[in-house]
């Protein structure tokens, strides 16, 4: 009979609550850029730093959740590094992060949500 041995589930974890982070960090900023004028100008990266030319603020929007979720996944990789972890829980965190930012994304929950907020 073999004997296998099996890697530590950490990072495979860690890459999964990142990819959570990254996607309720793309959520936040999808409300943040409909509520502030001022954001909706910081995030147009097209304009203001030349990436992604045309897309207005979706540009900023979209690297600042991948900023996010690579600089998560790196703090949570070192973190869970050699480590094994309730793999569901973390899973579960995950899920639950990428509903979130998922759901923040939807015109009828972020227009929700800004109009609970004065004009600014």
């Amino acid at each position: 009979m073999q004997d296998m041995q099996t890697k530590p589930n950490g990072p495979v974890a860690a890459a999964f609550v990142a990819a959570g982070i990254g996607s309720l960090v793309l959520g936040l900023f999808v409300v943040l850029n409909e509520i502030s004028p001022d954001i909706n100008s910081f995030l147009k990266f097209d304009a203001n730093y030349g990436l992604g030319s045309g897309i207005g603020p979706l540009s900023g929007k979209i690297a600042l959740g991948t900023i996010a979720y690579l600089v998560s996944w790196v703090v949570l990789h070192f973190y869970t590094r050699g480590k094994e972890v309730n793999f569901g829980r973390w899973f579960a965190v995950a899920l639950i992060l990428v509903f979130a930012g998922f759901a923040l994304t939807f015109p009828p929950i972020f227009e929700y949500i800004v109009h609970l907020f004065p004009e600014a």
